[in-house]
């Protein structure tokens, strides 16, 4: 029991010199727990944007479309519309919104932009 406590003792505190055996294994486990852990695990997204996007089911991710870019189009045009002109101009082929977020300016007062999710139209 004492021999194990010493083992985990050293692993915590890094004891192992670089290029021993138990240094390496270390190391090892540090890679394959950033590349083996799925990301959802660490998904830091606000719990409403978490529950929209799981209603949604898997969709891709969004597309952040400024307002400078949808101030370039005609005024008259509604948002969709403008959204969907961005994302094909961007995306190079037809698309169409299948859903759009606002997204705050740091300020949180005015919107700086939308992530919009896109659907490769056929």
């Amino acid at each position: 029991m004492n021999r194990c406590f010493r083992i985990i003792k050293a692993a915590v505190l890094w004891k192992y010199e670089r290029g021993s055996w138990q240094y390496d294994v270390l190391c090892g486990l540090i890679l394959a727990f950033i590349f083996l852990v799925p990301s959802s695990c660490f998904d830091e997204r606000p719990i409403a944007r978490r529950q929209a996007a799981s209603r949604l089911g898997n969709i891709g991710h969004p597309e952040f479309i400024s307002m400078a870019e949808i101030g370039q189009l005609p005024p008259a045009m509604t948002l969709q519309a403008a959204l969907e002109q961005v994302g094909e101009k961007r995306l190079k082929h037809p698309v169409r919104v299948q859903h759009f977020e606002p997204v705050n300016d740091v300020s949180g007062q005015r919107i700086a932009g939308y992530h919009v999710w896109f659907e490769q139209e056929n």
